[in-house]
């Protein structure tokens, strides 16, 4: 098997859950209030903003091929403590070495990917190899969701969680047999390759352009977030069921408003994902505030459907052009410090809109937060039209090409 089918089986492996955004229902299955589940959401974030860093620099001076291994071992070891899950503190333990897992991967196995395509000159080719990676993880996963979520509500969450821990031990394997080429490290010292590397991210084109892709991460975020309790609630009701009842259904939703039109948005033509690129800070916001309006189980399962299609093509497209801005020597670190940044947004939000929730219900936390963020996505594009930030938003490498 050559370098790039395995890069792709990688991507896959990664990319196939039996369960996704299905685990807020085992947790409120645990007892934990929304409150609680969102603390510890918080903690996951801030672990990214603890580990990016170092987790970054590892990868830039040891080696990408070992920080990915690193990370995928710690997932195994997040699963374990998840299939026994009993308490708070086990949540959180948890969440804090699936987060510190995560970082490993996240700034290494794309600047990894990328490296290894320069050395063989197929840098050009990146973008044509994550859509189709992310292409066949988001096919696995139509599947592996649905057959997840109808074992645990016959069977219990334990069974899909250990077909989880098996998956992330071929990913292990997997990444082992891929080599690396030519990995360099750089010439200057942690706090100096830190240093620069923050300084790289803080320039006007990138800067911006992160800002953009944290705010439309969290109107994103604000969508999903609860959101299988949210329509779960709706189902139960329209079908005299309980939550738990309502598990199965919630599989295939998940494939319905997250898998396919993913694997729509990442293969859209250059044009029409250029399209839902611009659209996304404003439109997501508003197709939040729309299924707190209309609480139909149809309706807002379209508009996931159809949030899902444009962020999935603006997440394709931010990540393809954050590559070609920044400079190879500090790629995985720079990542890294993107991601920091969005975690500590992130953990911010997932306190306050866990305890919100509690407090003012699910579909009037839901309410307010949108409107919130539909008024920051109008501003963005106002900035944008008065050319204040020059090209820092426009997606370069699309004219490039």
């Amino acid at each position: 098997m050559d370098v790039l089918r395995r890069f792709k089986l990688l991507f896959v492996l990664i990319g196939t859950g039996f369960l996704g955004n299905l685990l807020v229902i085992y947790y409120l299955q645990k007892g934990f209030t929304y409150g609680q589940i969102g603390l510890v959401s918080a903690l996951s974030a801030l672990g990214f903003f603890l580990f990016e860093v170092p987790t970054g620099v590892v990868a830039d001076r040891v080696s990408r091929k070992t920080s990915v291994l690193i990370g995928i071992a710690l997932f195994s070891l997040g699963t374990i403590i998840l299939i026994f899950l009993r308490n708070f503190p086990m949540l959180i333990a948890y969440a804090l070495i699936s987060s510190l897992g995560a970082t490993f991967v996240s700034g290494s196995l794309q600047a990894w990917l990328f490296d290894n395509l320069k050395h063989l000159g197929m840098e050009g080719r990146f973008r044509e190899v994550m859509r189709d990676a992310k292409s066949l993880g988001l096919l696995i996963s139509a599947v592996t969701i649905p057959l997840g979520a109808f074992l645990a509500q016959f069977y219990g969450f334990t069974l899909p969680l250990a077909m989880t821990l098996a998956v992330e031990v071929l990913m292990f394997f997997v990444a082992f047999s891929i080599p690396e080429y030519e990995f360099r490290k750089p010439d200057v010292s942690y706090h100096l390759h830190v240093l620069g590397s923050a300084r790289e991210l803080l320039r006007r084109d990138i800067l911006w352009f992160v800002l953009f892709s944290i705010f439309v991460a969290l109107s994103m975020n604000q969508f999903r977030k609860f959101f299988e309790p949210y329509l779960g609630e709706m189902l139960a009701r329209s079908l005299g069921t309980t939550l738990m009842g309502t598990l199965g259904l919630l599989g295939v939703v998940e494939v319905i408003i997250k898998a396919l039109p993913k694997l729509i948005g990442v293969r859209l033509r250059d044009e029409w994902s250029r399209k839902a690129y611009e659209l996304a800070p404003v439109l997501t916001p508003f197709l939040t505030l729309l299924s707190a309006i209309y609480m139909n189980p149809l309706f807002v399962v379209v508009l996931g459907m159809v949030a899902a299609l444009v962020n999935a093509a603006f997440a394709f497209n931010f990540s393809v052009e954050f590559q070609h801005r920044i400079p190879s020597e500090k790629r995985a670190t720079i990542t890294s410090l993107d991601m920091m940044f969005s975690a500590t947004v992130m953990a911010l939000f997932y306190t306050v809109y866990g305890f919100a929730v509690d407090w003012l219900g699910l579909r009037e936390a839901r309410f307010v937060f949108a409107v919130f963020l539909l008024g920051i996505g109008v501003a963005f594009k106002v900035i944008q039209a008065l050319g204040v930030l020059g090209d820092a938003l426009e997606l370069r490498h699309l004219a490039e090409d």
